[in-house]
């Protein structure tokens, strides 16, 4: 059973948006020096060499590193008549509650007992709360750049339970997968210059938190090479920015400690400068201030082109797990504080709606007992910086 459908968030998280070469070091000198003698059986484990890191990022070794220094949503401009029921209200509008009362209430009563005696039930931390008020999912048409991810020109009302329209790209593509855009496209914070946008313009999830590092390994030609692989992994130290906040080329990156943020490799290849990869699951750690959790994408894919001055730029297309989604944007605290309700109203919309929502509009990974959808597909624009992706291999 979808814990969506159910009532039950499965991951305790945090929101995204509150607030956002191969080669091993060299050994020593040709000669080798004396060998040393032999240490007995128990002396040996205690003189073990410990694992060595290994260092990707320079195109002699065979092995690309990038670490992203950009990351956004493509934010189509929305006409008016494209979302006909209007934008999605916030809970402050929807129940009409006097915000200026309830700012003071916070005053004197403290934020809990503010929000107990001016807004109804908390629909962030409990989805059923409330009752459904509906919710404006974007259903026009747009040009919108990304990939296609299933292979399919779909068309709603083909017949299958998860059937959406797909989108065409800005070169007469068609087939682009992006359930995500049409589930928010109706929302003030995801219009062009909105809270979502500047978010991402102000760099809050390359700057505060762990890093997306990204490794190009059997690079025999970077402009053609039918077989390399790529691997995507979550960093452990936080990035280092310029002068201007620009993100320094050639930083020494390591992966995070925790395999379970590395990918598998995924086979790609490059025509012509392009990568492009097969599917492969990702989670990844992110923290902005005092927010920490993880995304889980599933099936993600990449289209990207190496640039003549090394960067990497393109993007990174794949289907968000709906349960992640929703508890990574609405289920999470700020300390002993629920903060879905905060970042629920900041980006204009409810939870209760929002939690509808989702299943009507997901379009990935059937159930096989229901054959409901389970996942969101999406699309990320992004651009690597060259870096040295630090490892250890045991």
């Amino acid at each position: 059973m979808n814990p969506l459908r159910s009532g039950r968030i499965t991951i305790a998280a945090a929101a995204s948006f509150l607030f956002a070469c191969e080669s091993t070091p060299p050994t020593g000198p040709a000669t080798a020096p004396p060998a040393a003698p032999e240490p007995i059986a128990a002396e040996a484990a205690a003189v073990a060499e410990p694992a060595k890191p290994v260092a990707a990022g320079t195109a002699d070794s065979g092995t690309l590193g990038f670490v992203i220094s950009q990351w956004y949503d493509a934010l189509p401009e929305v006409e008016p008549a494209q979302c006909p029921g209007g934008m999605n209200l916030p809970e402050s509008e929807h129940f009409e509650i006097d915000m200026e009362a309830f700012k003071a209430g916070v005053k004197e009563l403290g934020y809990r007992e503010a929000q107990e005696k001016f807004f109804p039930p908390d629909a962030c931390s409990n989805p059923t709360a409330q009752k459904d008020p509906g919710f404006e999912t974007f259903d026009g048409d747009v040009i919108l750049a990304g990939l296609d991810l299933d292979g399919v020109d779909s068309k709603k009302g083909d017949g299958s339970k998860c059937a959406h329209d797909d989108f065409r790209g800005p070169n007469g593509e068609s087939g682009i997968d992006s359930q995500h855009w049409r589930l928010l496209g109706c929302t003030k914070a995801y219009q062009p210059d909105g809270q979502i946008d500047r978010l991402y313009k102000g760099g809050n999830f390359i700057k505060e938190g762990y890093p997306m590092l990204i490794e190009l390994e059997g690079v025999d030609d970077p402009k053609n090479d039918d077989d390399v692989k790529v691997r995507i992994y979550s960093g452990a130290d936080p990035v280092t920015l310029g002068s201007s906040g620009e993100v320094l080329r050639d930083l020494s990156m390591p992966v995070h400690e925790e395999p379970k943020y590395w990918s598998e490799p995924a086979p790609g290849r490059i025509e012509n400068g392009i990568l492009t990869t097969d599917p492969v699951d990702l989670r990844l750690r992110f923290k902005q201030q005092v927010i920490d959790g993880e995304f889980y994408y599933r099936d993600a894919r990449m289209r990207a082109e190496l640039l003549p001055d090394g960067r990497l730029k393109g993007v990174l297309g794949f289907y968000w797990d709906a349960d992640n989604f929703y508890t990574v944007n609405n289920d999470h605290k700020i300390g002993e504080y629920h903060s879905g309700r905060i970042a629920a109203e900041t980006r204009g919309y409810m939870c209760a709606g929002i939690y509808n929502a989702i299943p009507k509009i997901a379009d990935g990974h059937p159930d096989p007992e229901t054959g409901e959808c389970t996942s969101i597909s999406a699309q990320m624009h992004f651009e690597g910086t060259p870096a040295f992706v630090i490892r250890q291999d045991s």
